[in-house]
């Protein structure tokens, strides 16, 4: 099993829309909140790991939320190796922090927001998987185990994200920019008429470009070991929920660009499509059930850049285990960590191709031992019961093969909103194992 907190490790998309949360049960309606979140925790990678994740929204900008965490894990030991192999032992331990900044209004304008994200964080084993080992074929555990085994280094994870996006002036945003949203306990209650309604002429659509950068480094290994990736990445979202933080019924959906032109220090040029759509479709409640919803995802990606048929020179002019034109590990088509393919290790398959789909039950029952904001320290407004099942799985070209041998999981999730943002714990098993994780927002 392995066991990973990732509030320092956020996706780059963090929110679906841009809106306004009114709470209700507050009687200065107030719109700011936040709460400081400790942790604890022991994996692989990290050893056993203590940090603290606080959470601020709605302090500068009613819809504005700032994210900061530092963590520190164990002393581990880690080889140093030589041309012979292991020449000797040190020890290390991992520690990082991350920043986030969403939803953030440019002044002196009304429709542009930007967000930032970013972390520095050192592993003592982090985990990679390449040359074989990243494909949807065969098991970790199959025959072969030897040639199957991810790549364990320690080293370097940086990197960070700008979104700049662009309200369009169409649907709900036509002339109020951001929906207010009235809530009480975390439930939206001015929303019955929203959601599900005709793409574009309801809901809200957003444009946007992304600048990125991200590298990681295997110090130990070899100096000149490091992945090093830059460009820009441009979207266009519609987002017809009526809630976008926890729907109840309508659909999203996103299409995405990526590109490293290859500038500056990029290890290669390459370039990644994806497309996202969710449906929600709500369910009757009952004396004990406040929210009941079935969530359907389905994301698919291709990477036209791949090149198979050849590969990245080493700086000594010999064939690396990367291909021309392929993305990190880390973009493009991939699958598993703590949103798709929840059972199995970050980044375990990629591919120039790859396909997915998931299914989720959500309840949020009427009890919640901490309903009375007034006088709780700690803003949770509601605690949610899922149970999950997904598949997928990568291929090297895009065809009819994607739908064969698919890999699956099942998984439950015991969530909370804490301070207006989701936060998650959720176990999956899958074919290789059980996972657990601990990460903000919802998967979708």
């Amino acid at each position: 099993m392995y066991f990973f907190l990732l509030f320092f490790y956020l996706i780059p998309t963090f929110y679906a829309a841009e809106f306004i949360v009114k709470d209700v049960n507050r009687d200065d309606n107030r719109s700011s909140t936040w709460i400081a979140l400790p942790y604890i925790f022991s994996s692989n990678s990290t050893g056993l790991t203590t940090g603290v994740a606080g959470i601020f929204h709605g302090f500068v900008q009613p819809q504005m939320t700032l994210i900061v965490t530092a963590f520190r894990g164990e002393e581990l030991p880690v080889n140093e190796y030589g041309s012979n192999g292991v020449v000797s032992e040190d020890r290390a331990y991992s520690k990082g922090f991350f920043v986030g900044v969403t939803g953030m209004r440019i002044p002196y304008t009304e429709r542009f927001y930007i967000s930032f994200l970013g972390t520095r964080a050192y592993y003592p084993n982090q985990q990679i998987y390449v040359d074989g080992s990243n494909d949807s074929v065969r098991d970790i555990e199959s025959k072969g185990f030897t040639n199957l085994t991810p790549f364990q280094t320690q080293g370097w994870s940086n990197w960070s994200y700008l979104d700049l996006r662009y309200v369009l002036p169409i649907g709900a945003s036509k002339t109020q920019v951001l929906p207010i949203i009235e809530s009480r306990r975390g439930i939206a209650i001015n929303r019955d008429h929203v959601g599900g309604g005709i793409p574009f002429i309801t809901g809200q659509t957003m444009v946007g470009f992304k600048p990125f950068y991200q590298r990681w480094t295997a110090d130990n290994l070899d100096p000149n070991a490091e992945i090093n990736t830059n460009g820009l990445k441009g979207y266009i979202k519609h987002d017809n929920t009526d809630y976008p933080d926890n729907p109840s019924r309508g659909y999203s959906m996103s299409f995405k660009y990526a590109q490293d032109f290859g500038w500056s220090e990029s290890t290669e040029a390459w370039n990644a499509l994806e497309i996202d759509y969710t449906h929600y479709v709500e369910l009757p409640l009952s004396s004990w059930i406040r929210h009941q919803v079935i969530a359907l995802n389905g994301w698919t990606a291709y990477s036209p850049s791949w090149d198979k048929s050849s590969s990245i020179p080493k700086p000594d002019g010999t064939d690396s285990v990367f291909d021309k034109g392929q993305p990190p590990m880390w973009e493009g088509a991939r699958l598993g960590g703590w949103d798709r393919m929840r059972a199995y290790d970050s980044n375990r398959f990629n591919d120039k191709a790859a396909i997915y789909g998931a299914v989720e039950y959500r309840m949020i029952p009427n009890f919640n031992p901490m309903r009375d904001q007034e006088w709780s320290p700690i803003p949770i407004d509601w605690f949610q019961a899922v149970i999950y099942a997904e598949a997928g799985r990568v291929a090297p070209q895009y065809n009819l093969n994607l739908l064969k041998d698919l890999k699956y999981d099942v998984g439950f999730s015991l969530r909370a909103l804490a301070a207006r943002v989701p936060v998650r714990y959720e176990m999956a098993w899958g074919s290789e194992g059980s996972t657990m994780w601990v990460m903000l927002q919802q998967p979708f």
